[in-house]
């Protein structure tokens, strides 16, 4: 029980670094068929933490901070020290995110915390890093606008345009505000573009 929490009061002080300062743009949201492209061209680590945050509606902070013993089988339990609300919540992968997954797991290096992105010297993977990692993903494929986010923002989009209500969404997302959340959702994205991007959620 007190490594447990020792465990958890450390993943608390990884989240709360500070981010590195300058000006944000609106990441981009992607249909399907862009988020297949990247799959298909990333390595096993980062083809898993795109299909993660996607899934998941996760933050890029959330991700770097799973560790292995949040996942079990397919479903992923995102506790409360590493999310921005201090509210976790649980979510299950559909069969395509869950291989991503696994794929990944056979081949991911072996840390004394098992964290699922490990970085260096046994910390997890920066966001900084993952950040650079997406980067550089989407250049490859021809994607522009694309940061960590696009993911998060897309998945979100495309469950508000398939009709769930701002709270049903919020329920995935972890938003505490519903006010918070309607700023957040890209309500200008194409109907066409948001029903194809809901498709890799259902696997």
């Amino acid at each position: 029980m007190a490594a447990a929490s020792r465990r958890s009061a450390d993943r608390a002080l990884l989240r709360d670094q500070p981010a590195r300062s300058g000006a944000v743009k609106r990441a981009a949201v992607l249909s399907a068929e862009q988020i297949e492209a990247m799959l298909a061209a990333a390595s096993p680590r980062d083809a898993a933490l795109v299909a993660l945050m996607t899934v998941g509606a996760m933050r890029v902070g959330e991700a770097t901070l799973l560790a292995w013993s949040d996942v079990d089988a397919c479903t992923i339990a995102i506790p409360g020290q590493i999310t921005k609300t201090g509210h976790g919540r649980t979510f299950t992968l559909p069969p395509a995110a869950c291989r991503w997954l696994q794929q990944w797991r056979e081949k991911c290096p072996t840390t004394k915390r098992g964290w699922v992105f490990p970085g260096i010297a046994g910390q997890p993977l920066s966001v900084r890093g993952a950040q650079v990692a997406i980067s550089k993903l989407a250049e490859r494929v021809g994607i522009h606008g694309v940061s960590s986010h696009s993911f998060r923002r897309s998945a979100l989009t495309a469950a508000h345009a398939a009709g769930l209500s701002l709270r049903e969404v919020a329920e995935i997302s972890g938003h505490r505000s519903l006010a918070a959340l309607e700023k957040y959702l890209d309500q200008d994205a194409a109907r066409e573009k948001a029903e194809a991007a809901r498709s890799l959620l259902v696997g």
